[in-house]
């Protein structure tokens, strides 16, 4: 019985080439409305739903080809869907997505992950900080230099709603936006996306009030306003779409209306000329039509910062350290368009020069030297810190050896509805022009 394919490469010059994954591997099923990024030379995935809600928790080895299912405990998230993951120096961080009852709806549900350790905590809101946000779904969150910036969202039948939250890595304390333009902004909106690029956040279409909207934003950190993003030119009304900055564009992949089958949505914006481009749906030969799922960017300018978490403290012989991130692969292509084997990948190395060692999940934070350097204003960060964003550009401009033009850079699409057909989980490779 033939091998079921795992992951899909596209190359312009060349039909479909499948590298199927082995049996004997034990692969997520396929879901949508769930959470996943790349970071540090693997793909993590969690949640979302296929029949019901869920709550397993996945990482991909881009340099072995390989899925792993990584071990819950009592401090990781339950069942979530319609949840955002962020990365920050080492650690991931998982927000909202809880199951619609009474008792959730008060909650501030947030984890942390140590991607060392392979340790959960959860980040409990101060005592005493009445200003927080509660549960949600379908809402965005980005990092930006210290902070994690969360807009929109909706619970249940209380509908979407157009607050506009930031976390602080450093002090664990959260913090309403109000910015400058009020009354300005993208409003109530839940099913949009957002990424970040140039000390801005971006934002594009999504639900307000129960419309589909294809409009587009731009969040100024610096300025602290919001500013609308006017186009002759760009994709259709669409919701659970996906983006990602990669190369520096923004790529827009699938999404659609709720009440039709996802659309084939392929779309490129130049933040230099501020105009979209369609990519031709013949040239990739690969199929878009997808709805919540994620969008992920690996290969040489997809290189994520290594630098530790000020949630985490290095210790030295620690168990349960991760020292596979130390050596990392990317996807190699031939001229037939198939992957390599693993023995021919490139070996490189991460960008972090400091010996090896595991660290340790410390909740709340420590109050060490390291943590006093960190800002924790606002203001601080955006006028202050702008050495933050020559980093956040360098992760999308060049890979871990330094020379991003000798890998490939790959998105991929994963999951989304309609869910495949032998409920694993799908996985399609775009490599990029």
């Amino acid at each position: 019985m033939p091998q079921k394919p795992l992951v899909t490469m596209i190359t312009e010059s060349a039909d479909c080439a499948w590298e199927p994954l082995s049996r004997r591997e034990k692969v997520p099923c396929d879901r949508f409305k769930h959470a996943a990024l790349a970071y540090n030379g693997f793909v993590y995935v969690h949640g979302g739903r296929q029949d019901t809600a869920l709550g397993d928790f996945w990482r991909y080895s881009i340099g072995l080809g390989r899925w792993e299912q990584l071990p819950s405990c009592r401090q990781a998230p339950d069942k979530l869907e319609g949840h955002s993951m962020v990365a920050h120096q080492g650690a991931l961080y998982v927000f909202g997505g809880m199951v619609d009852f009474g008792g959730n709806r008060e909650n501030t549900p947030l984890w942390m992950y140590c991607t060392e350790t392979r340790r959960w905590c959860e980040v409990k809101a101060q005592d005493g900080q009445v200003n927080r946000p509660t549960n949600r779904k379908g809402h965005s969150a980005v990092v930006y230099q210290a902070g994690m910036f969360v807009y929109g969202g909706y619970f249940d039948i209380e509908g979407t709603v157009e607050e506009f939250w930031v976390f602080y890595f450093d002090t664990q304390k959260w913090a309403p936006l109000s910015p400058h333009t009020r009354g300005m902004g993208p409003g109530p909106r839940h099913g949009h996306s957002c990424v970040t690029h140039n000390a801005a956040m971006f934002l594009f279409g999504g639900l307000k009030n129960m419309a589909e909207q294809n409009d587009f934003w731009r969040f100024d950190f610096r300025r602290h306003n919001w500013s609308i993003i006017k186009t002759s030119f760009g994709p259709p009304r669409s919701v659970g779409h996906g983006c990602v900055v990669h190369r520096g564009c923004l790529w827009l992949v699938g999404g659609g209306l709720p009440s039709r089958p996802p659309a084939h949505n392929f779309w490129k914006f130049d933040f230099v000329s501020r105009s979209w481009k369609k990519i031709s749906r013949d040239k990739q030969r690969v199929d878009y039509a997808r709805m919540y799922h994620c969008v992920v960017a690996v290969g040489g300018r997809a290189a994520s910062s290594t630098r530790a978490s000020p949630l985490c403290s290095e210790h030295s012989g620690s168990p349960g350290g991760d020292s596979s991130v130390q050596k990392l692969h990317s996807f190699r292509s031939r001229g037939s368009g198939r992957v390599t084997s693993t023995s021919n990948l490139i070996e490189m190395k991460t960008l972090n020069e400091r010996p090896a060692s595991p660290v340790l999940c410390a909740c709340p934070f420590s109050s060490g030297a390291e943590d006093q350097r960190l800002l924790t204003s606002y203001e601080n960060e955006s006028f202050t810190l702008l050495e933050e964003e020559e980093d956040d550009d360098y992760s999308q401009t060049a890979g871990p050896c330094g020379d991003a033009a000798e890998q490939d850079d790959v998105l991929l699409m994963i999951g989304g509805r309609p869910l495949s057909r032998h409920c694993e989980i799908s996985v399609n490779r775009i490599t990029l022009e």
